[in-house]
């Protein structure tokens, strides 16, 4: 079913919907030079004008020299749409100018090879995919000069393949890719391809415009909230609002006669009002009486959740993950013995684009669209949902407008699916925002308590981690959980490239009424701001420089070394911050990317923090697009810096107290600092990711700074609850 314009009902064409419009009919739209098509129109319209041979599972080309380019990866914002495909284009010596993008479907082809699971998050995307795009970027290359050498009976050693042709060095002959492709495709492909050397590199490496900014601007993007299929029709939907509640009735004749009303449906804990517009679902939604069975939580409170951590935190019964050294080494007796407590925030997800979903359900299948994260696990629970084998149900990605993993998740595709059903026909569920984020699935709060042996010449000698947190992992990757233990929540406190002799970490996995699951830096984000945190407390109670600390504590790693000490440069950390401004310092490795954070603040009046800069390094090992990096870092240092001051999800009556923009605060574009982003490309393997690293140091290098300025340690997020606010 191929994705169009509804127009019929529309008495005024806006210029976004004039532009999706004319892209669809057009089969495409060229962005930066890079033909970007619809995924659900994609290689049909194409073969109706050219002839199109697959190579792999990731390449295709046509007789008009076209390269098709296949991206297993959502895109939310992150760049990937063009970081992936530019590393298969660089391998094969396409004209990327001449490459178009087509979204991949559910196939095992492609999922992740590192875990073999079709998902995108967790940073994940660059590690596990950009040798696998080489690879296979390489193989086509010598596919078609070896089909070419054949045709001119030459040795292919005296071909080579640049701007999407293939030339004979000697005599100059060239075959466009187009003319070849056929050929190739009858040839087998080679197992280990040639890759090309970093000083072949034309794309890699290279700031490019990013494929899908143009649409973006001009308006005809394709988003969840854009797609329309013949004879859709709409959804609003309201769950009860406290967790786990169940609805015990409604009155569906209350709005039989509201315009446009063709429905009410039971979902999971709610009901959906299908009608003809989405407006007319969300009036009926709104005059509609439901009543809930509130159940277990309902007394559940940000007071009655807290004391669950401080009785976990207080009490035995510990998972012990991580030892290195002698476990019991704090038992033995110390010289000084520090101990400090850290919490971190529930957050929200907010998305600035809430769920939805396109489904259309018919007798033995299911299309899908949705802009989902997770593409395999939404198509396991439709096919469970429905009971319909897994390959009777398609699934479309659109672009994400915001996914930090939220959308990994398929609670909003179900309420589309069930409610096409329910009527027999397509339908467009969206959430409001209120339902959005009040029926979020929660980055968990976490809380610390580390204890650090200290010997008598101030140098650490054991540490013991202890932290409780609900399961991560529990929605979006069951099988990795345990009664006890969800790996995840203990990211960044076990893999630490710090050179303390003896490291214990104890973990409880708490039970509450509170749906979480992972967001944007996993189990790093809270567990690195516990930790450089304390590192901070250590260095200070030792008397010693916070970087230079870190420094020897890092013992010879020389690439962390260099992370650390790029970021005292260029913070200009020991010429000293000029009067009235302090800066803190963090460092962490995090995603297999090593990052480091200064932040210079000035305290302009009491309980008023002025931010001036911020300095960022990071080292994924090789910087694939460094606009597109920097970018990203950028964008996590505002996140990051949001999740410091102002943002938190608080719980009363068993439900979520924030229910828009106005109350779960985030930065504004006034508040944000000049940002300094510099990278290190050590060439270290494996790769790292850059998505989620840009939050994970920023938020302790602020608290640390804080200290310096004001001598008060803050060991719980956001500030804004100590009084404290943005200058």
């Amino acid at each position: 079913m191929a994705i169009q314009l509804d127009l019929d009902d529309m008495t005024v064409s806006s210029r976004r919907q004039f532009m999706i419009s004319s892209t669809l009919a057009a089969g495409g739209l060229l962005l930066h030079g890079v033909l970007v098509e619809p995924a659900a129109a994609a290689g049909a319209q194409v073969a109706q004008a050219q002839r199109e041979t697959t190579l792999s599972a990731w390449l295709k080309i046509s007789t008009d020299n076209m390269i098709t380019i296949v991206s297993s990866q959502a895109e939310m914002g992150q760049g990937i749409q063009t970081t992936l495909p530019a590393a298969l284009a660089d391998e094969l010596g396409a004209d990327w100018s001449r490459v178009r993008l087509e979204n991949a479907p559910v196939a095992p082809a492609y999922r992740n090879p590192r875990i073999n699971w079709q998902f995108t998050g967790n940073s994940e995307s660059t590690t596990a995919f950009f040798d696998l795009m080489r690879e296979m970027g390489a193989a086509g290359r010598e596919m078609l000069i070896a089909a070419a050498a054949a045709r001119w009976s030459v040795d292919p050693g005296t071909c080579r393949a640049e701007q999407s042709h293939v030339i004979h060095s000697s005599t100059g002959r060239r075959l466009s890719f187009g003319e070849l492709a056929e050929a190739a495709a009858t040839l087998k492909r080679p197992e280990k391809p040639r890759l090309k050397s970093p000083s072949e590199w034309t794309l890699i490496g290279t700031a490019l415009p990013r494929i899908e900014s143009t649409a973006k601007v001009n308006g005809s993007a394709i988003y969840g909230m854009d797609v329309t299929v013949p004879g859709m029709v709409y959804a609003a939907v309201k769950t009860s609002p406290v967790f786990g509640g169940t609805v015990t009735k409604y009155d569906r004749e209350s709005i039989r006669q509201f315009p446009g009303v063709m429905d009410v449906v039971a979902i999971p804990n709610g009901v959906a009002v299908v009608a003809r517009s989405y407006w007319q679902a969300r009036t009926a939604l709104d005059a509609l009486h439901v009543e809930f069975d509130d159940r277990a939580n309902a007394s559940l409170s940000s007071e009655t959740v807290r004391g669950q951590y401080q009785a976990a935190l207080a009490g035995d019964s510990w998972h012990t993950p991580h030892v290195t050294g002698d476990r019991d080494a704090l038992t033995r007796g110390f010289a000084t013995t520090i101990s400090h407590d850290y919490e971190s925030q529930f957050l929200a997800h907010a998305t600035m684009e809430p769920m939805n979903c396109t489904a259309s359900v018919t007798a033995d299948a299911c299309d899908v669209w949705a802009p989902t994260q997770g593409q395999e696990l939404t198509q396991i629970v439709v096919s469970q949902l429905l009971g319909i084998p897994k390959e009777k149900i398609a699934i479309h990605r659109t672009l994400l407008g915001g996914g930090f993993g939220r959308r990994l998740v398929a609670d909003f595709v179900v309420h589309a699916v069930v409610a096409s059903k329910a009527v027999a026909a397509p339908v467009k569920v969206i959430w409001s925002r209120e339902e959005d984020m009040q029926h979020d699935i929660y980055r968990p709060a976490v809380a610390h308590r580390i204890t650090a042996g200290i010997d008598a010449r101030g140098r650490v000698q054991a540490i013991a981690h202890k932290l409780v947190s609900p399961s991560i992992l529990q929605f979006v990757y069951p099988p990795a959980v345990t009664d006890t233990y969800d790996p995840s929540c203990c990211e960044g406190v076990i893999e630490t490239r710090y050179r303390i002799p003896n490291v214990r970490v104890d973990f409880k996995l708490l039970k509450i009424g509170v749906p979480t699951s992972v967001l944007r830096t996993t189990g790093f984000g809270p567990n690195v701001f516990a930790l450089e945190s304390f590192i901070d407390e250590l260095a200070h109670a030792k008397g010693q420089d916070p970087y230079q600390y870190r420094r020897e504590l890092l013992g010879d790693d020389a690439r962390a070394r260099g992370v650390l000490d790029m970021a005292a440069e260029k913070s200009g950390w020991t010429s000293g911050a000029q009067p009235g401004r302090y800066r803190g310092i963090a460092f962490c490795e995090a995603f297999r990317t090593l990052t480091a954070h200064v932040v210079e603040i000035s305290v302009a009046q009491q309980g008023v923090i002025k931010i001036h800069r911020v300095t960022c390094v990071a080292d994924p090992g090789t910087v694939l697009d460094p606009g597109i990096s920097a970018n990203s870092l950028e964008g996590g240092v505002a996140w990051g810096l949001s999740c410091a001051f102002l943002s938190q999800t608080t719980f009363a009556r068993g439900r979520t107290m924030e229910s828009n923009w106005h109350d779960y605060r985030v930065f504004r574009m006034p508040e944000m600092p000049p940002v300094d982003v510099h990278f290190v490309d050590s060439g270290a393997r494996p790769l790292g990711g850059i998505g989620e690293v840009g939050p994970v140091t920023v938020i302790p290098a602020l608290t640390n700074a804080i200290f310096q300025a004001t001598g008060q340690r803050y060991r719980s997020l956001p500030l804004s609850r100590h009084g404290l606010s943005i200058g």
